[in-house]
């Protein structure tokens, strides 16, 4: 995240932290379980304490920030829809997936957005 908010700061840019999650299907199909939304509640209580924290640091490099918390189906397409409709100048990929990510996924989606969006990608190691 230095890396990110150093850019930022430099070129006066924004930065958008997207934190996603996959969506489950119900035990029942048509609605959770008590225990699956009890679980889902603290998965975004947690996540919102780890973007809070986030949000401190982008601070203390005086960058806006937006962070956001999303369930969705299919990552890949969630995130390279999200890039191309709101042309986003600059997505940043760590070179290796978040240890909650599919490697696979996420080598889809740095590909997908390098090749199909007219969007630069940096990738860090």
């Amino acid at each position: 995240m230095n890396t990110v908010f150093t850019i930022a700061k430099k070129f006066d840019s924004n930065v958008i932290v997207l934190k996603y999650f996959h969506k489950n299907l119900p035990t029942f199909t048509l609605f959770q379980t008590k225990s699956e939304k009890r679980k889902q509640e603290n998965l975004i209580q947690k996540t919102h304490l780890e973007l809070e924290k986030v949000e401190e640091m982008a601070k203390s490099f005086n960058v806006n920030i937006k962070t956001e918390c999303v369930f969705v189906e299919s990552l890949t397409e969630h995130i390279t829809d999200y890039v191309q409709k709101n042309n986003i100048e600059l997505f940043v990929a760590d070179s290796n997936p978040p240890s909650d990510m599919n490697i696979q996924d996420h080598k889809d989606i740095v590909n997908r957005i390098y090749k199909n969006i007219e969007c630069p990608v940096l990738t860090l190691k």
